[in-house]
């Protein structure tokens, strides 16, 4: 057999035509592959990717709210033109695109939705505590359909006091049922709520209006909780025992 010769990135059989980038033929299915890897040389994402990239990677639920909208603009564009493909295709997870009906938003959905005792999003553990204020919030947001999902503390003060869940909150956040707390314990509620809502920011489940006077917006991905939690949601013993302080996992009916 021939050797081949190397000249200046060019590969020559003796007697044959330079192999070449140009009349390298390459199988269908690295071309197919190339080209979902299009959408990278586009301005939009030039502009976008990396923070699209950035936020769906921490956990984030990308919507048209806020600062995200431009990014999710860039994602809901892109997301059958090679996005998806990208996540899928190089790192084993999935892109996913999901609706509550009225809003559109787009998480990474990793190897395994781990769910700790109540549970992990992503591989980030989420508290139980904030899983069970999660849960109470959901009830909230799908009550307000035809409504701003705005939250205050005034609103919230009339859940926790005069609410038909008023014994969920209170177990919840103080720790017992009563008919009234004392100025320090509402406080500690507070820091409560905010460590909750700030939580929930991050993965783009609620936005802060203002921190200081607990005003806040319920946002569409909150209704992750319904598909990462659905049997909890179902079987309210499960909430019930926590609430009641069982240490150990409640069996959960199949």
């Amino acid at each position: 057999m021939e050797n081949a010769i190397s000249t200046g990135g060019q590969v020559t059989i003796p007697g044959e035509q330079p192999v070449t980038p140009e009349n390298l033929i390459l199988p269908d299915v690295v071309e197919e592959e190339i080209r979902n890897f299009d959408f990278l040389q586009s301005d939009a994402a030039k502009k976008y990717f990396a923070d699209a990239d950035f936020a769906l990677k921490q956990g984030r639920h990308i919507q048209p709210y806020g600062d995200d909208y431009k990014i999710w603009d860039f994602v809901n564009t892109y997301f059958n033109k090679g996005l998806a493909w990208y996540y899928e295709r190089l790192y084993g997870i999935f892109l996913r695109r999901e609706t509550n009906e009225r809003d559109l938003y787009f998480y990474l959905e990793f190897a395994e939705d781990n769910k700790g005792k109540f549970g992990y999003d992503r591989n980030i553990p989420i508290e139980d505590r904030h899983v069970v204020f999660g849960i109470l919030l959901l009830n909230v947001y799908r009550e307000k359909f035809f409504e701003e999902k705005v939250m205050k503390w005034e609103e919230l003060e009339y859940l926790i006091e005069e609410s038909e869940q008023k014994e969920h909150w209170q177990k919840l956040l103080y720790g017992d049922v009563r008919r009234n707390y004392t100025p320090n314990e509402k406080n500690e509620v507070k820091k409560k709520i905010r460590r909750s809502v700030s939580w929930f920011e991050k993965l783009g489940w609620t936005r802060w209006i203002d921190q200081e006077k607990i005003h806040f917006e319920i946002l569409p991905g909150i209704d992750r909780l319904a598909k990462l939690y659905s049997r909890e949601i179902n079987h309210v013993d499960v909430i019930l025992e926590y609430l009641e302080g069982e240490n150990r996992q409640p069996e959960i009916p199949v």
